[in-house]
């Protein structure tokens, strides 16, 4: 119970966690990917602007630590720009509190993470594009049934990220990109005497096509991004590699590798089916602390575009 009401506590560090099929296939290298579609939302808004038709998404992964769930909706619009909203769960599973000399089931604790989120972006001509996302974070703690002592924790915060996307004007299509994430008061719990800060990403990145002849010629793409990523959170710079191959934008492998301190590096791959306006995506994580668990993190993304 313990280290799960200080994770809880800790500033909202499931901010941190990686997000999206696609992303994760790739290593989370993808600020600069401008089909990344609602998974924007967590990664880059300034995606979103390149959306070609609405999207109903929900994402799913599963972790060592919890399952997560996000639904999401964004609508573009050639005068407006895209408008999308997204809501997520963060599920660290339940727990039978105990009486203390009998050891009987006397409640359940439970410990949940919450994010509420809208985001816009929009193009500034054909080449630069930019977003914003306002986020609602909450997290809750607590225990139902005749708990005694155990604690109800919960606290909640507003928090905004931006970002940016430009495609360089070279022959081979080079996008580059920046994003700004968790930008906002620091987390306050309930009856707690100190605040905790977000953990504040700084996130940048390229992308580029690969020019092959042979991979054009069977209406094949392969596309190859680099990023790296700065947060105090994770004891500083990050980095990820990413390998999207296509083909007939219908059918996708991705490979990924993510350069981190500590046991957050390693390597990661996906697949993906494109159908009409119907696709999945998934895709696994091979870390460090998920190997010596025997339990690697998946992702799956269902969307449908419309």
């Amino acid at each position: 119970m313990t280290p799960r009401a200080l994770a809880a506590q800790n500033g909202g560090l499931f901010l941190l966690v990686p997000f999206g099929a696609r992303a994760a296939g790739q290593g989370d290298a993808v600020v600069a990917d401008t089909t990344l579609g609602t998974e924007a939302i967590w990664w880059n808004a300034a995606a979103l602007s390149r959306l070609p038709k609405r999207e109903l998404a929900i994402h799913h992964s599963q972790t060592v630590i919890a399952s997560s769930d996000m639904l999401t909706f964004a609508v573009p619009s050639k005068v407006l720009g895209t408008l999308a909203a997204s809501a997520y769960l963060v599920n660290y599973g339940d727990q039978q509190a105990t009486d203390s000399q009998t050891g009987t089931p006397i409640g359940t604790i439970t410990n949940r993470n919450y994010q509420l989120a809208l985001s816009y972006a929009t193009p500034v001509g054909s080449r630069f594009a930019a977003g914003l996302t306002y986020k609602f974070v909450m997290l809750r703690f607590q225990c139902s049934g005749i708990c005694g002592a155990i604690p109800v924790i919960s606290g909640s915060t507003s928090a905004l990220d931006i970002g940016a996307q430009y495609v360089l004007p070279t022959t081979v299509p080079v996008t580059v990109a920046a994003s700004v994430r968790n930008l906002g008061p620091a987390l306050q719990v309930k009856d707690a005497e100190q605040a905790d800060p977000l953990p504040r990403i700084i996130q940048i990145g390229a992308r580029t096509r690969v020019p092959v002849r042979a991979l054009t010629a069977a209406k094949a793409s392969l596309e190859v991004s680099a990023d790296l990523l700065r947060a105090s959170a994770i004891g500083g710079t990050a980095g990820g590699v990413g390998l999207s191959l296509g083909y007939r934008e219908q059918a996708y492998v991705r490979a990924g590798y993510k350069v981190q301190q500590g046991q957050g590096a390693g390597p990661s791959v996906g697949v993906g089916l494109q159908r009409g306006g119907f696709g999945v995506d998934i895709a696994r994580r091979f870390d460090a602390l998920s190997s010596q668990l025997g339990e690697p993190p998946t992702y799956v993304s269902i969307r449908a575009r419309f």
